[in-house]
């Protein structure tokens, strides 16, 4: 077997589904303003992205692409199944439902919120008359802000926190692969939920992102996105499987029984709809968007984009109050 170096946070057979006959790929930068063509080999995928260290100091790179491309096989499998809206058995269910949550888990900017989240807890166990917690570390921050002065890194150099200059936190990077283990965890919720997919109007097409799985509550919430977890009962999934496809699940509605099997349906999406999930696709990327088409609206969109910050509320803050971001690094 060779060595894959060119690894996908999106795997290619998905990003396919966006190309052009040409095979072709539409790229949009988040708040660049400009756009580009590509090749869907070369683009949401990054040198030995899935790279691991193992106790030994060597570097595995294989062990999790391999895993992840058993997921991306059986995944693809059901994805096609779909599409054509035929029926699943509940074992296609479980193979479509981790591949999502993998999908999700693997994406850059999941894999920072992890990150950021496995520092807090790691951190959290040091006592408390250390500076060693993220909650002292906040208060350090905070301070320097009201004085108006610089972070002084010496009060943390008991702390174990690797601090770099510019106040940000360095988090290995063998702890963000720990991300797919993740998955696993939640693939066995998304199984349990009710599914649909919704298919756009001929004049419409769905664009996807470099986080392609995308969580939410309702239309009412994507002014303050925070991306609620699987398991919240009013929590939605959606996830673009094509330019004219977009897959949902859904927690079912309180009743006075649970009804089983879930369900799934399919139906044809309202322009609204169509135009609040590419919304969604915009808020959460990190880094790019793509389409299979050059789309006008979509270049002026990312245009207007902040960059993309983390989305956890326990994070330092800096002396203009934005947050400070926990950096991953090899």
């Amino acid at each position: 077997m060779s060595k894959v170096k060119r690894q996908h946070y999106v795997p290619q057979f998905l990003l396919k589904k966006f190309s052009n006959q040409d095979e072709k790929i539409h790229v949009f930068e988040r708040n660049k303003g400009f756009s580009h063509i590509a090749s869907s080999q070369n683009v949401a995928c990054q040198r030995y992205y899935n790279a691991e260290t193992l106790e030994s100091g060597d570097i595995d790179t294989q062990s999790i692409e391999k895993r992840l491309s058993e997921i991306e096989g059986a995944g693809s499998v059901v994805m096609e199944l779909l599409l054509s809206g035929s029926p699943l058995t509940s074992e296609q269910r479980e193979d479509f439902a981790i591949f999502l949550t993998s999908q999700d888990f693997r994406s850059p900017r999941k894999r920072q919120d992890y990150a950021d989240l496995l520092l807090a807890i790691a951190h959290k166990k040091f006592p408390k008359h250390t500076i060693s917690s993220v909650e002292n570390y906040i208060e350090e921050v905070k301070k320097a802000s009201s004085e108006r002065g610089q972070l002084d890194l010496k009060n943390i150099a008991e702390s174990k926190l690797e601090i770099d200059d510019d106040g940000a936190i360095l988090v290995d990077f063998k702890e963000t692969v720990s991300t797919l283990s993740a998955a696993q965890h939640f693939a066995p919720i998304v199984s349990k939920m009710n599914w649909e997919i919704i298919f756009a109007p001929a004049e419409l097409q769905y664009v996807i992102s470099d986080s392609p799985v995308q969580l939410f509550e309702d239309r009412g919430t994507l002014g303050e996105f925070t991306g609620p977890g699987y398991w919240r009962p009013e929590s939605c999934i959606s996830f673009p499987l094509s330019p004219n496809a977009c897959f949902l699940a859904y927690h079912p509605k309180e009743t006075s029984g649970i009804g089983w099997p879930p369900k799934l349906t399919s139906r044809d999406a309202k322009g609204c709809e169509v135009r609040f999930l590419n919304q969604l696709q915009l808020v959460g990327c990190l880094k790019q968007v793509y389409a299979s088409s050059n789309q006008s609206w979509l270049g002026k969109k990312c245009a207007l984009l902040p960059e993309a910050k983390p989305r956890l509320s326990f994070l330092p803050v800096d002396q203009e109050g934005e947050i400070v971001s926990v950096k991953t690094t090899r």
